[in-house]
């Protein structure tokens, strides 16, 4: 009797020490599988941490689960950067360095080549920047005097950009990133030296770098897309300068560029149709006249013959069947005059000759 209000002995919360514990005794034995089923367990916590989430990732990345690295590690990188112990033996010292590497080697297992070294490029920017051993092992403080140096001439190269000597500027930001290559800002500004020198194979390969380096920045996008429309390779620069203005709607130097390019594209898919249906037109007459031309057997002879009149400057009636006489230059020559003259004279004898005679009788 009243069992309804008997209730279940609730389960007792989840220990994610324990789970911790468990899971790594699962990794000591490198059973990734029963890792794997632990980690979720810790993902599935209300509380968050980004730790439990480059875990999972290592040990899907041993089960060759590529994916679902990639969507761990996208997640790791929403939470802010934090230090990490442990894993300096892959020169990652923040949790979104070790993000990134777990990144780069599932992007390249995929065969994703150009993505896995835009990760790994952004992994070593983050070491390179915060002054800690990289994959260069580069000592912390040659690395802040580096850094130090390249941003000195980047500002003397933006003091010779604003006169518009692009080549001196572009010389600067050159400088500058053989001291910190991994600096941004410095890519773009050598970006939009060589746009403004008009060399635009060389600035593609930093606006690529921008996006590698941070691809949530809209500038590098927009700057691909200034590269590309002037290469004329519209389709490219509308998808590229479209992630751009996703990123900041609000930027009118995109919006413009965008609107410009799009009218571009559209401009250039109306004429081809207009070609392509034109030329259709032209095929399916083609087509008909050769279907008359087998019905009537010398469509054709006649229709070469008109083309060669024409040529000759005779005249053809509406039908085409009959033609005016061909007109002749008369030649005429002192012999001819002789004879007329002759012939002339002769007749005007005659005549005289009657008269006479006439005369005569009356």
């Amino acid at each position: 009797m009243f069992s309804f209000l008997k209730k279940e002995p609730e389960a007792p919360p989840l220990n994610p020490s324990v789970i911790l514990a468990e899971a790594q005794l699962f990794l000591e034995k490198e059973d990734f599988e029963g890792a794997l089923a632990k980690f979720d367990e810790l993902c599935s916590l209300s509380v968050q941490s980004p730790l439990p989430l480059v875990s999972r990732a290592t040990c899907r990345l041993q089960l060759k689960m590529y994916e679902g690295v990639l969507e761990d590690c996208e997640k790791v990188l929403k939470f802010l950067n934090t230090d990490i112990v442990g894993h300096e033996g892959e020169s990652c010292t923040t949790v979104h360095s070790l993000a990134l590497l777990r990144m780069a080697k599932a992007y390249k297992e995929l065969g994703r080549l150009d993505e896995a070294k835009s990760a790994l490029m952004r992994r070593n920017a983050i070491e390179h920047k915060l002054g800690r051993a990289s994959v260069d092992d580069t000592d912390g403080e040659q690395v802040a005097e580096d850094q130090k140096s390249a941003i000195e001439l980047k500002d003397k190269g933006n003091e010779e950009y604003k006169k518009e000597n692009w080549s001196q500027a572009l010389e600067h930001y050159r400088t500058g990133l053989a001291y910190d290559m991994y600096n941004t800002k410095l890519h773009g500004n050598t970006c939009m030296a060589l746009i403004k020198l008009k060399r635009w194979s060389q600035a593609l390969k930093h606006a690529e770098q921008c996006i590698a380096l941070e691809p949530n920045w809209a500038k590098g996008y927009y700057m691909k897309g200034i590269i590309l429309s002037n290469e004329s390779k519209l389709e490219q620069a509308r998808d590229v300068l479209q992630k751009a203005n996703a990123m900041e709607t609000n930027n009118v130097q995109i919006k413009t560029l965008l609107d410009e390019v799009e009218a571009r594209v559209e401009y250039v898919e109306t004429r081809l149709r207009r070609r392509k249906s034109k030329k259709a037109d032209n095929v399916n007459q083609h087509d008909g006249n050769e279907k008359t031309a087998g019905d009537s057997g010398n469509e054709d002879t006649e229709e070469q013959q008109l083309v060669e009149d024409v040529d000759s400057d005779e005249d053809y009636c509406a039908d085409g069947s009959c033609r005016s006489p061909q007109k002749v230059k008369l030649k005429i020559t002192r012999k001819d005059i002789v004879n007329t003259l002759v012939e002339l004279g002769v007749a005007a004898v005659g005549v005289g000759l009657v008269w006479w005679l006439v005369n005569r009788d009356g």
